[in-house]
This record gives structure tokens, C-alpha cells and sequence, in this order.
């Protein structure tokens, strides 16, 4: 559902996602299927925008919320716990760090990133950063940094994109096919299912991931009116309706309410 930014925007989701971040049956659609329709935006072209505006605002969440998961995982040197905790929801307080922050339905505007390789590193089985965007089209670096093996498996809905094995540390393998099409890609590892990370595909460069005070910011948007998105993986996904004015700057507070 879509609401028109006011003040404010409202975001309500259910919390709960599965082993790939989708919600559950009870929440709203899987957050990975609107993605990959975004190929649509494939045609995007750079032109001038002297008249940009400017979108700033935080993510937060009211309420008590589990900030946090306890994984099993595979024992093997020792190197990885037996089990660990991972943090899904990053940030203090009520803001959430880690959010994923989009525009839909821009076609034409900025030019696309410079710097369009991004790195992927597993450090004591633990995927950093675990939450990314990137361009399509760009180099992801499967870098480790524990001397034993994975095998790090990336699935886009439900789909093996690429599987990268790695045996000793300081190993990097590059991969394009991850980032080759837009959408919400899934990492996992076969060895240590406690190793787990979301990488976020767009075509168009509007798009960026919230700071651990939740902030973020989305500049030289092109005036008009777009789909402003945003999406955390044990929060879900929401999106509203937003109006950018020449040389203007839009504030959106976007709240996610916790789950009773």
C-alpha cells in the first residue's frame, strides 16, 4: 500500500523474515519480488540536473523490537563458535542502521557510481558488511579472512546466482555475475550456516543504506514524483509515495512499528 508523504512517512510492517530475509506468509510480499521488477529501469539515462532536489531523513523503529538472532552453526577448528548472535537490526535506540533507502521510477538523472566495485569479507564466519546496495552491472570481491574453507552461495528468489569457494585466508575471488541484474541477492555459506548477508541490486544510482543513526540521504533528484522505498531484513519492507521540488529538500522520517 502507498501513502502520500505528508510531514512524515508511515511505514508499517510486521516483523519476522525467512532463512532469505523474505517476510512470512502472514507479512506482506516477499521484499526480493518488487526488486527484480525494477529491470524495468534498465533503460535509465544520465542527463543533466541542475535543478536537483534533495531527500534526508532516519529510519527508525517504536517500540520494542528482537534486535538480534542466536544462529547455530557448525563447529569445525574451532576458529567459528558453536553458535553466535547475529545483529539483524543495527543502530541504538529506536534508529535503525542497515536499511536499505530507494527511489523507484526514475528513468533519467545523475550519473551512475564512479567506484562500482564492492567487497564482500568473512571474517571468524561472519559476512561484513552484511547489509549492501550496489549498481547493477558492478564487481563484487569475495574476500576471506579465516584460514578454513567456505563456500559462500549467492541466490537471488530462490535461484543460485554463484557459488565462490575459498579454502585458506587472504583469499579474494571477483565475481560479476551478483551484481550482473537488479534485485535482492541472499549470501549464504554451505559450511557455516550461520554466515548470512543481503546485497540489494538497482539499476538506477538513486539509492543508498542508512548510518547507524539511521540517517540517510538521496541528492540531485530530478523534480517529479516517485516511490520512495525502504527495506531491513527482519523488518520487512514499505514504501510510500513521495513529491521532489526543483532545488528543494524533502525531510521523510520513516517509522517502522515493532511487531506486538
Amino acid at each position: 500500500m502507498r501513502r502520500p508523504l505528508a510531514a512524515c512517512l508511515a511505514v508499517c510492517v510486521a516483523l519476522g523474515c525467512d532463512a532469505e530475509g523474505q517476510r512470512a506468509p502472514h507479512a506482506l510480499p516477499a521484499p526480493g519480488v518488487r526488486a527484480a521488477s525494477a529491470r524495468e529501469d534498465s533503460s535509465y539515462r544520465v542527463v543533466p540536473v541542475a535543478d536537483g532536489g534533495r531527500i534526508a531523513g532516519r529510519v527508525l523503529v517504536r517500540g520494542r523490537v528482537r534486535r538480534d538472532s542466536t544462529i547455530a552453526t557448525v563447529p569445525d577448528t574451532g576458529w567459528c563458535r558453536a553458535s553466535r548472535r547475529v545483529t539483524l537490526v543495527e543502530g541504538s535506540g529506536d534508529r535503525v542502521g542497515g536499511a536499505v533507502v530507494w527511489l523507484e521510477n526514475v528513468h533519467a538523472g545523475k550519473p551512475l557510481p564512479v567506484l562500482r566495485r564492492y567487497d564482500l569479507s568473512t571474517r571468524h564466519c561472519e559476512a561484513r558488511p552484511m547489509i549492501q546496495a550496489a549498481i547493477a552491472g558492478g564487481m563484487l570481491d569475495v574476500r576471506s579472512l579465516d584460514p578454513l574453507g567456505h563456500r559462500t552461495r549467492f541466490t537471488r528468489a530462490g535461484s543460485t546466482i554463484d557459488i565462490v569457494d575459498e579454502s585458506d585466508a587472504g583469499q579474494v575471488v571477483p565475481t560479476a555475475a551478483v551484481l550482473a541484474h537488479p534485485g535482492l541477492v541472499a549470501v549464504r555459506c554451505d559450511v557455516h550456516p550461520g554466515t548470512r548477508a543481503w546485497i540489494r541490486v538497482f539499476d538506477p544510482p538513486y539509492f543508498t543504506v542508512t548510518s547507524r543513526d539511521g540517517g540517510f540521504t538521496i541528492d540531485s533528484v530530478p523534480p517529479g514524483t516517485y516511490t520512495l522505498a525502504v527495506w531491513q531484513p527482519s523488518l520487512g519492507e514499505r514504501d510510500t509515495t513521495i513529491r521532489v521540488a526543483p532545488r528543494q529538500a524533502v525531510a521523510a522520517a520513516i517509522a517502522f512499528p515493532a511487531a506486538p
